[in-house]
C-alpha cells in the first residue's frame, strides 16, 4: 500500500504544480520589459495660398522681365527664365519679319534676344487679362497683351521654383502658330473668373 500512497502523492503534486504554477522560475531573473513606440498618426498640415499674393508675384516677374527687355540686358532676361535646355522652356514669336520662329532650351531663348535686338528695340510692356494658378502653386499659365514695336497677344508659362516664379515659355503668338503652351487643367485660382 506505501507504493499507490506515493504514487497518488506524486500525482497531486504534480496536479498542483501545474495548475496552480505561473510557469515562472522563481529563482531566475526577471526580464525587462522592452516598450515599443508605436507610430502616431502623421499629422496632416493644411497650407493655404494666398493665390493673390501669388498672383501679384507672378506679374512682378512679367513687369522685370519687360524692364530687361526694355533695356536689351539678355542677361537680365535670362535670369527670370528657369535655367534649363529641355524642349519645354521656349519661345515663340513673329518678331523677325512676321516669319514664325521658335526657341528651345535656356540658351536658346537668350540666343533669341541677342539676335532680336539688332532688329527691334524700345519699352515693351504688358497687359494681363487673365491668370490661372494650379492647386498647389507650382505651375501658372498669364493671358495678356503686349506692345512692343508691335502689339500682340500672349500667353506664358510659369513654374514656382525654391519660391520664386520663373517663366517656362513665352508663345508671343497667342497660339496662332499651333498651341505652344496647354492650359491648366483645373487651375485652382483664376482671376478674373471666366
Amino acid at each position: 500500500m506505501r507504493k499507490r500512497e506515493i504514487g497518488w502523492l506524486l500525482l497531486i503534486c504534480s496536479f498542483i504544480v501545474a495548475c496552480g504554477s505561473d510557469g515562472t522560475d522563481p529563482v531566475a531573473k526577471p526580464k525587462p520589459i522592452i516598450e515599443t513606440k508605436t507610430k502616431s498618426e502623421p499629422t496632416v498640415v493644411a497650407v493655404e495660398i494666398d493665390f493673390l499674393t501669388e498672383e501679384k508675384a507672378i506679374k512682378q516677374t512679367l513687369v522685370d522681365q519687360n524692364a530687361a527687355i526694355s533695356r536689351k540686358e539678355e542677361d537680365d532676361i535670362m535670369s527670370f527664365w528657369i535655367k534649363s535646355e529641355d524642349r519645354n522652356v521656349f519661345t515663340a514669336w513673329t518678331f523677325a519679319g512676321a516669319g514664325f520662329e521658335k526657341y528651345e532650351g535656356w540658351r536658346a531663348v537668350k540666343n533669341g534676344w541677342v539676335g532680336i535686338f539688332k532688329l527691334r528695340g524700345g519699352r515693351m510692356t504688358t497687359d494681363v487679362s487673365r491668370v490661372e494658378i494650379d492647386s498647389r502653386a507650382s505651375k501658372a499659365v498669364l493671358y495678356g497683351k503686349y506692345k512692343w514695336e508691335q502689339n500682340g497677344e500672349l500667353i506664358i508659362a510659369f513654374q514656382k521654383q525654391k519660391g520664386k516664379w520663373l517663366i517656362r515659355a513665352i508663345d508671343y503668338t497667342n497660339g496662332s502658330f499651333g498651341k505652344q503652351i496647354p492650359k491648366l487643367s483645373n487651375p485652382a485660382y483664376t482671376n478674373p473668373k471666366e
